[in-house]
């Protein structure tokens, strides 16, 4: 156990409480009233060496590098950490970390303090790489690290120097297996799971303010304090099997393709293409690589300038000018004013190409024959009873392709991680013939028969 987060206050209240009942007995018990003050003078000194938050938890704040390399180098031989970032996204293309908050499975709590650390770097030039520490620590493979809800959290901690952490745990993705939905947030969790309810005033606060306020600690060390908590929640319900699913899932978040966008790409990104042509395709492709370039050189949010709707309206009916482009509805004037050259000049290098050269979306599958739709609509009327029993949407589990390439080859599942486990096997096992479809109490379900 933390000994100074969980009993300091209590023993420095009890030695106070001590002292003031043997104050008349000083020329009896000098000695042992003299022990007492030793003590009380050893509470009050290591209380000048720990910072204590509102809820007297012990933490330790990390502001310069030496403070950095030992503490990480002590949290190498740590099997798990609970980690949680804070960051700031309002303006700018990059998210801009302010904090970072680890947690040991004792609740021993780290407060990483990167705008003091990069600050520290500027008035001593032989720290190249300050936060180097950290991150050989997030890229140690033994110590897994778990978050909750991940994503974004990889991916401010990739963009610092471009190197991806290793061994994570998702607590969102496990809480699947909880019956709690794909997308629930972390207050909502500990709420259900734990029965403690979650200070949230300080969810929009500004995390690059300095110094941090008592509420903001707090709040950061609620995170990761709670989130350990989860963690050995998690573990003790889940079954192995349902935690080699949840570790195959939060790999994936792992993958350095989903945080390095190629501006050539970017229009994969855009939802509704399917019903384009071919050359309006190139004119997507064009106009969103120039937008995400932009946003990229200038550190600002892609659709500041020009929206997906937007876009898409552009090449719905091409203008050839830039008066034209002022019609164009959902579009920003100003933005007209200061790129509509550029846009007009990508419009017209499309319309001057080959139509070799125009990209094409992925071949659709070919259309299922009458037995496939019947299996079709077998396998979906599963899935939305699955939908149902845990909590996650339809659309967010399953494809209709997906479906299809599943029937057409029901050796090769389509998934990984809980959507294989939830969805996978039990669709095999049905396709292959070895399951039967059937209602129990009102509710779709596999029945394997017994050997």
């Amino acid at each position: 156990m933390n000994f100074h987060s969980v009993h300091l206050a209590f023993f420095e209240k009890a030695l106070l409480y001590a002292l003031a009942r043997n104050q008349h007995k000083i020329s009896h018990a000098g000695k042992k009233c003299a022990e007492q003050l030793r003590l009380l003078s050893l509470v009050a000194k290591l209380r000048t060496m720990k910072n204590f938050d509102t809820h007297q938890r012990c933490y330790t704040p990390i502001t310069d590098h030496a403070a950095l390399r030992q503490t990480c180098a002590q949290l190498e031989n740590e099997s798990w950490l609970a980690v949680d970032t804070e960051f700031v996204r309002v303006d700018t293309y990059y998210p801009e970390l302010s904090l970072v908050q680890i947690a040991t499975a004792n609740r021993d709590f780290y407060l990483i303090d990167p705008l003091a650390l990069l600050a520290e770097k500027e008035h001593n030039p032989g720290i190249t790489q300050p936060l180097m520490p950290l991150m050989t620590l997030l890229q140690n493979p033994n110590v897994l690290k778990v978050f909750h809800s991940a994503r974004q959290d990889v991916e401010v901690l990739f963009q610092l120097q471009h190197q991806m952490p290793a061994a994570l745990f998702d607590t969102q993705i496990a809480a699947i297996f909880l019956r709690h939905g794909d997308l629930a947030g972390f207050a909502r969790v500990i709420e259900a799971e734990l029965g403690i309810s979650l200070d949230k005033s300080q969810t929009r606060t500004n995390w690059h303010a300095r110094p941090l306020s008592a509420e903001q600690i707090a709040y950061a060390i609620d995170d990761v304090d709670y989130l350990v908590r989860l963690y050995q929640h998690l573990t003790a319900q889940l079954s192995e099997a349902q935690k080699q699913a949840v570790l195959q899932d939060s790999a994936k978040l792992l993958q350095p393709e989903l945080y390095q966008t190629q501006p050539d790409q970017a229009w994969l990104k855009i939802k509704g293409l399917k019903r384009l042509k071919p050359k309006q395709l190139a004119m997507v492709q064009s106009l969103a690589a120039w937008r995400e370039q932009h946003a990229i050189e200038h550190n600002q949010p892609k659709k500041w300038t020009l929206s997906d709707d937007a876009l898409l309206e552009i090449v719905k009916r091409p203008p050839r000018t830039v008066a034209a482009l002022y019609k164009v509805p959902g579009i920003k004037s100003s933005s007209v004013r200061d790129f509509g050259e550029d846009w007009i000049a990508r419009i017209d290098c499309v319309f001057s190409a080959e139509p070799e050269s125009y990209p094409q979306l992925p071949p659709a599958l070919p259309e299922p024959n009458p037995q496939e739709l019947a299996l079709l609509d077998a396998c979906h009327a599963f899935c939305q009873q699955v939908s149902l029993d845990y909590a996650v949407p339809i659309q967010n589990m399953v494809s209709r392709d997906e479906l299809l390439c599943l029937i057409r080859e029901p050796h090769r599942a389509p998934w990984q991680g809980w959507r294989h486990h939830l969805l996978g096997k039990p669709l095999q096992t049905w396709l292959l013939g070895q399951s039967t479809l059937c209602v129990q109490a009102q509710r779709l379900q596999f029945d394997t028969p017994s050997r």
